[in-house]
C-alpha cells in the first residue's frame, strides 16, 4: 500500500486488531484507481503496510435490529410477515397500502443482503420511524435479507454464498425463499436496493431504467449533499456518468443482462417485477452517519420522482 501523506483524515475508531483508537483515513495511490483506505498509524513505525480492514467495520446486532424494525413497523401500521429465519435472527418483511388506496404507485425497497454493508439497514430503520414517509405508496420492504452475514460482518452468508449473485439459479435458502415471496407480489412502479462499497471513494448508483433515465442524476445529487460523489469515468469496470452507471452501458459492456451467469437482486427485479430499478452504493470509508443520510436522501428523491412520474 502506498499512502498519499498529503491527504489524511483523522478517524478515531476501535480496532480489534491493533487494540488502539489512533487511526486515519488516507488515499491509497498504489493501484490504478486511488481510493480512501483505513490505515493504522504508529508513531514509531509509521503506517501499516496493509490497510486495517477491521477499522472500516461497524458492529451490527441482527436480533436487536429486527426488534427495532418490528416495533417501528407495528407502530406505523405495517403488515409484518417473515421469510425463513437464519441462525442470527428472523427475517421480517413489511407491506403497507398507501393512504390513497390500491391505485397509488407501488414501491419496493430492500437492504441488508451483504453483511458488511450496514448503512442501508440503518437508514431504513430511520425511515420506518417516520410514520408518513411512505404514506403515498403501496410499499414492500425487505430490511434484512442476510442476518448471518450482518452478524459476522461478511459479504456472504455462512455458506460463503454471495446472496446478491444468487437470483438466477438460487443455491441459498435465503434467496430461494425471497423469490417465492416475490412471485406473489406482482409488479412495482420502482425499486431500490441500498448497498455500500467497501473501497468506495464516493457515492454512485446503478440505474436499470428501461424508460428515459433522468432520476439517477437527481438521486446522486441528493446523495452528494452527505458524501462525495464518485466522479470517475469508469466505476466497477463500467462507464459512469457523474456517479451514475446506466443500463445501456452495462449491456454494451457485457451483453443483455438476462444472459449473465449470475443475477443480482436488481437484475431479477428488472426482468420480472419492475422497469425502474436503482442500486445505491455509499462509500464505506466515510462516517456512518453521513452514509445513512445519503441513503435516506436517495430513497426520498426516488419517491418524489415516482410520485411526479419523472422516472
Amino acid at each position: 500500500m502506498e499512502v498519499d501523506h498529503t491527504a489524511l483524515r483523522q478517524r478515531p475508531v476501535d480496532c480489534k486488531w491493533h487494540r488502539t483508537r489512533l487511526h486515519l483515513l488516507a488515499i491509497d495511490v498504489s493501484g490504478p484507481k486511488p481510493r480512501w483506505s483505513p490505515v493504522f498509524f504508529d508513531s514509531k513505525k509509521g503506517f501499516c503496510v496493509k490497510p486495517c480492514y477491521f477499522c472500516s467495520m461497524n458492529t451490527f446486532d441482527p436480533a436487536a435490529y429486527v426488534r427495532d424494525i418490528e416495533a417501528a413497523a407495528r407502530a406505523g401500521g405495517w403488515t409484518l410477515r417473515h421469510l425463513s429465519p437464519c441462525a442470527s435472527s428472523t427475517r421480517p418483511w413489511l407491506q403497507r397500502t398507501a393512504r390513497t388506496g390500491d391505485k397509488a404507485p407501488s414501491f419496493y425497497l430492500s437492504t441488508g443482503i451483504h453483511g458488511d454493508e450496514i448503512s442501508g439497514p440503518l437508514a431504513l430503520l430511520e425511515l420506518l420511524r417516520l410514520p408518513d414517509f411512505f404514506r403515498d405508496f403501496n410499499t414492500v420492504i425487505f430490511p434484512i435479507l442476510n442476518p448471518d452475514g450482518l452478524a459476522r460482518g461478511t459479504r456472504e452468508n455462512t455458506a460463503g454464498i454471495d446472496l446478491n449473485r444468487d437470483y438466477r439459479d438460487p443455491r441459498s435458502a435465503e434467496i430461494a425463499g425471497h423469490i417465492e415471496i416475490l412471485k406473489t407480489l406482482g409488479r412495482f412502479d420502482a425499486a431500490m436496493m441500498l448497498h455500500e462499497d467497501f473501497e468506495g471513494v464516493g457515492a454512485y448508483l446503478y440505474e436499470l431504467n428501461e424508460e428515459r433515465p433522468v432520476t439517477g442524476r437527481e438521486i446522486i445529487t441528493a446523495m452528494g449533499r452527505h458524501v462525495p460523489i464518485d466522479l470517475r469515468p469508469e466505476i466497477e469496470d463500467f462507464p459512469a456518468h457523474g456517479g451514475v452507471i446506466l443500463r445501456r452501458d452495462i449491456v454494451h459492456k457485457v451483453g443483455p443482462i438476462a444472459e449473465r451467469k449470475e443475477w443480482p437482486e436488481a437484475i431479477y427485479l428488472s426482468l420480472h417485477h419492475t422497469d425502474i430499478s436503482y442500486t445505491t452504493e455509499t462509500p464505506k470509508p466515510f462516517p456512518l452517519a453521513q452514509r445513512i443520510q445519503a441513503q435516506i436522501a436517495a430513497v426520498e428523491t426516488l419517491l418524489n420522482a415516482v410520485s411526479q412520474k419523472k422516472t
